[in-house]
This record gives C-alpha cells, sequence and structure tokens, in this order.
C-alpha cells in the first residue's frame, strides 16, 4: 500500500518506507502484510494506487520527458541503468500515454492534501479564540436556544445559568446564541464554498499543461518557462485558495 502524507520526522512513521518526496509531501510504502501492525492513522494520508504512486517521479515532465541521474532513486525505479553504465551521465525517459494520465491523478491527489491542509488550517483558526470549555457546551447551547426560539416554555438548564453569570436575561442569551450559531455557521459554509471552487478545478484536471496552470494560478509554484510560453502566462505564481 502506497500512502502520500506531509513529510515529517522519521520517528513518527514508524516502519512505512520512504518511496519518494515531492515538496513537503512523502509517498511511503506499507507492506500489506503490515497494515494491522504499523500504526498511520496519524499521518492523515491518502492512499494512492501502486500506478499513481510510481508516477511521483514525473511531476516535473512537463514537455513528456524527464532527466534521470544513474544514482538517483527516480533512475534505480525505473531501472534505467545496466550494471556497469556511468551513473554520473543523465538519460532521458519518455513517460508513456498511461503515465502522463497517472501523473495528472498524482497531481490532483497532491493538490487536495495541499488544499485540505489549508482550509483544515481556516477552519481551526475560526475556534481559536473560544475556550474548549465553552465549546464542549455549544451543543447544549444550540439545542436549548433552538428549542426556546420555538416555544419559550421549554426547559433551558445551561441558558439559564449562562445568562445568571452574564447579568443578562434569558432571552438575550437565547438571541445571542442563536446570531452566535448563525455566524459561526455562514462563515464555514463559506469557506466550504471557497474549497469547492478550488476542488472542482482539480478533478477537471486532465492533462499535465492543466496541472502546471492550476498549480501556478492557485499553488504558488511557477509554471515551467515551456508551459508559460505556450499558454502564454505572463503572470506570477500566485496562492489564491
Amino acid at each position: 500500500m502506497y500512502l502520500l502524507f506531509k513529510s515529517m520526522d522519521a520517528r513518527m512513521t514508524g516502519g512505512i518506507q520512504v518511496y519518494g518526496r515531492i515538496l513537503d509531501y512523502t509517498v511511503g510504502y506499507l507492506p500489506d502484510t503490515h497494515t494491522d501492525i504499523i500504526k498511520f492513522d496519524h499521518l492523515n494520508a491518502t492512499v494512492l494506487e501502486d500506478s499513481v504512486a510510481y508516477c511521483w517521479k514525473f511531476m516535473d515532465a512537463w514537455d513528456g520527458k524527464i532527466s534521470v541521474r544513474g544514482t538517483s532513486p527516480q533512475s534505480e525505479q525505473l531501472e534505467m541503468l545496466t550494471s556497469g553504465e556511468d551513473e554520473s551521465i543523465k538519460v532521458k525517459y519518455t513517460l508513456t500515454e498511461e503515465e502522463l494520465q497517472n501523473t495528472v491523478k498524482f497531481y490532483q491527489a497532491l493538490m487536495r492534501k495541499m488544499l485540505d491542509e489549508v482550509y483544515d488550517a481556516r477552519f481551526k483558526a475560526l475556534n481559536v479564540e473560544v475556550s474548549r470549555l465553552e465549546q464542549n457546551t455549544w451543543p447544549a447551547q444550540h439545542e436549548e436556544a433552538k428549542a426556546y426560539a420555538a416555544d419559550n416554555t421549554a426547559p433551558t438548564p445551561t441558558l439559564s445559568l449562562l445568562a445568571t453569570a452574564r447579568g443578562i436575561t434569558l432571552e438575550e442569551m437565547v438571541a445571542k446564541v442563536l446570531a452566535a450559531i448563525e455566524a459561526y455557521d455562514l462563515k464555514v459554509a463559506q469557506l466550504l464554498a471557497s474549497k469547492q471552487v478550488v476542488e472542482s478545478e482539480i478533478k477537471a484536471l486532465t492533462t499535465m499543461d492543466d496541472c502546471y496552470i492550476l498549480f501556478h494560478n492557485r499553488f504558488n509554484y511557477h509554471a515551467p518557462y515551456g508551459i508559460c510560453e505556450k499558454h502564454n502566462i505572463t503572470g506570477a505564481a500566485t496562492l489564491n485558495l
């Protein structure tokens, strides 16, 4: 089984073998015989098809080719040199059509992973100013506020205590809770909507050119000169997530 996850200290990855590294991410290999022995839930990893994981090495193949040096992991995995050949010489490798399509799939998996990281951080930021103690009362506050808004004889043990502590009426407390919930839900919905726009763009990728352009326009990784020239891209790479 091949896993894609954010690179971290080797002490955190246990017996997972490093198959490849790209940007801040690692492609790891975990034998199927060890999936119930070696813990990897903490990696928040994406499971890749073997044929997709194999294509980590082709992310720079903007023209359908890569240059491979004999001593590199790419050369070893591609088995390009035979015994006795000069390992210091770079060799050109041309991707097959299947490899090109699987590299697009790898780009999609990587971009989704990067997108998740950004939006998970943004979602977390919505809650940083609220203590864990207060967060734990949110479900009760929410349910009581909705019940009271529908029927002002509904029991409100939590909200009544909080209203008394704040020196306000129960009605004022209910109004504050409902307003806070509405504002919070709106912010979460806006985050989700923004994320889904980019997710749709990632899902629509079909060619290597598409991947480079989206990486350039959304993820702040400059597209190769050849791609920029081909598609008349003159602006700088931007982070637009």
